[in-house]
C-alpha cells in the first residue's frame, strides 16, 4: 500500500467550514458537506493528492463525472462501533469527521458482497492498535505481494487490515496480476533487460512516481515484485 502524503488543508476546504459556521453558529459535521459544491471540490482534492488511485487497493478512481467512481474516506469512521471502542476512542473519531489528515478517497468495491473491499468492506471498523493511516510512512511496510497478484502481510500489524479491507478478494488478486503483466509486457518485451539492474531500477523508479498527476494503477505490488526479483 502506498502511503499518501497529505498536503496542507486545501484553501477552498477552509473557507467552506468557516463560512458554515459564521451562517450556522456551529462547526460544520460530515452531513452538512455531503451534496455541496464544496463536497465534489473536497473529493477531488483527495484524488488529486492520491495520484488518482484508492487509499487502499490502488485501483483507478477519480474517472467518472463528478467523481462519482469513489468516495470520501474517513479512516477514523464517523459512526464508530461504540460496542468495540471506549467512549473516549468513539469521541476522537467523531471529532475528526472533517479533519483533513483524516479524509482519503476510496474506491467503491465491487457488486455482491462477496467480492466487495475497501471503503465499502471496512465500514465502520477501527482499531487504535490495528489501524496504521495510509497518510503514514509505516504503511508501506505492513504488506507484501507475489506476482500472481496475492497480497501478503510481511507486520502483524496488517493482519486485521488485509482481512476488514478484504484485500485479498479474488477480484483484486486478478486485477493486481492482470497489471502486473501488462507491465511486463511493455516494459521487458525483450526479456534480457531483466538482466539489466540500472535498467531495472530505472523501470522501478518510474512506477513509483506520478506520471501526469497519476500514479500506475497498483504501483505498489508492480514495484515490490521487481524489487524482490531482479532490483538490487
Amino acid at each position: 500500500m502506498r502511503q499518501i502524503k497529505k498536503s496542507p488543508k486545501p484553501g477552498h476546504f477552509i473557507k467552506w467550514k468557516k463560512d458554515f459556521k459564521i451562517s450556522n453558529g456551529r462547526d460544520a459535521e460530515y452531513e452538512d458537506l455531503k451534496g455541496t459544491g464544496e463536497y465534489v471540490r473536497l473529493k477531488e482534492s483527495l484524488v488529486r493528492e492520491q495520484g488518482y488511485i484508492c487509499c487502499y487497493c490502488e485501483r483507478r478512481i477519480g474517472q467518472q463525472p463528478y467523481f462519482s467512481d469513489c468516495d470520501i474516506e474517513h479512516f477514523m469512521p464517523r459512526h464508530p462501533d461504540r460496542r468495540v471502542l471506549s467512549p473516549k476512542e468513539c469521541r476522537i473519531c467523531e471529532d475528526a469527521q472533517l479533519d483533513y489528515t483524516n479524509l482519503f478517497a476510496s474506491c467503491k468495491g465491487e457488486p455482491g458482497e462477496s467480492a466487495d473491499h475497501c471503503n465499502h468492506k471496512k465500514d465502520n471498523w477501527f482499531s487504535f492498535k490495528s489501524c496504521i493511516s495510509p497518510g503514514d510512512p509505516k504503511i508501506e511496510g505492513i504488506f507484501g505481494f507475489g506476482m500472481d497478484g496475492r497480497l501478503f502481510v510481511k507486520d502483524p500489524a496488517g493482519q486485521e487490515m488485509a482481512r476488514h479491507l478484504n484485500l485479498n478478494s479474488y477480484v483484486l488478486q486478478e486485477q493486481r496480476k492482470a497489471a502486473f503483466d501488462a507491465m511486463m509486457e511493455v516494459e521487458f518485451e525483450d526479456e534480457d533487460l531483466l538482466g539489466d539492474r540500472e535498467y531495472v531500477e530505472a523501470v522501478i523508479g518510474d512506477y513509483e512516481s506520478m506520471e501526469g498527476g497519476e500514479y500506475a494503477e497498483f504501483c505498489s505490488m508492480i514495484v515490490y515484485c521487481l524489487r524482490e526479483n531482479w532490483g538490487g
